[in-house]
């Protein structure tokens, strides 16, 4: 069977019609391609399909395990080349974006753990964007699920949203609070960032970012 419309319509999206092997602007003149062929497994999945022009797509299957000559295209290695094309024609979609852990209320006042307040803000003028937040404290996850991942944080430009999660584990401690976020763009391709980390400084009821 071939990938659905839909998959055909976002691989060809995310990589703006250009060869994810080669680079090259195809037009009308490109395929969509199994990765791991269907013969052996592979399955009519998203991230199964690699977007490749005619050349390419016949170079990458013209390998003969009999009479090997030169090195042949590893699954592994086309998914790492797919995905960086992928990001070179979506990264322009992705706004800056900012989070923090802060006690802060404004006003002059300030949360008391366990409560831990969350500040998530788009910085950017241009489109808006979902968010997908994991936030764990010395290892032990939030339960809420809008810091587990299990919930996305709709975002427009500008915006600045604000949360609050109850601290896990006991809090009169020195606490690391690790934010992992990812950035799902308007062609719904999620870009994951590096995560960032919080240290709560007991006493003066303070987070400071952890470079």
């Amino acid at each position: 069977m071939p990938f659905s419309p839909s998959i055909r319509r976002t691989a060809l999206l995310w990589c703006d019609r250009h060869c994810c092997l080669c680079k090259r602007p195809c037009g009308l003149d490109i395929e969509i391609d199994h990765l791991v062929p269907e013969a052996n497994g592979g399955p009519n999945t998203l991230d199964n399909a690699i977007p490749l022009c005619f050349d390419c797509h016949a170079r990458t299957h013209r390998y003969n395990n009999l009479h090997p000559r030169g090195t042949k295209y590893f699954v592994a290695e086309l998914r790492v080349r797919r995905d960086q094309v992928y990001e070179e024609f979506t990264r322009s979609l992705v706004p800056p974006v900012r989070c923090e852990i802060t006690q802060d209320l404004g006003g002059g006042k300030q949360r008391d753990l366990p409560d831990v307040g969350f500040r998530l803000v788009h910085c950017g003028d241009g489109l808006p964007v979902k968010v997908r937040v994991t936030v764990t404290v010395d290892r032990l996850k939030v339960g809420s699920p809008y810091y587990s991942g299990k919930k996305v944080w709709h975002l427009n430009p500008r915006h600045t949203i604000l949360g609050h999660f109850a601290l896990p584990g006991k809090t009169q401690h020195r606490r690391i609070a690790t934010i992992t976020y990812a950035i799902i763009d308007c062609l719904d391709r999620e870009h994951t960032l590096l995560p960032v980390q919080f240290v709560y400084v007991p006493g003066q009821n303070f987070w400071y970012l952890e470079p």
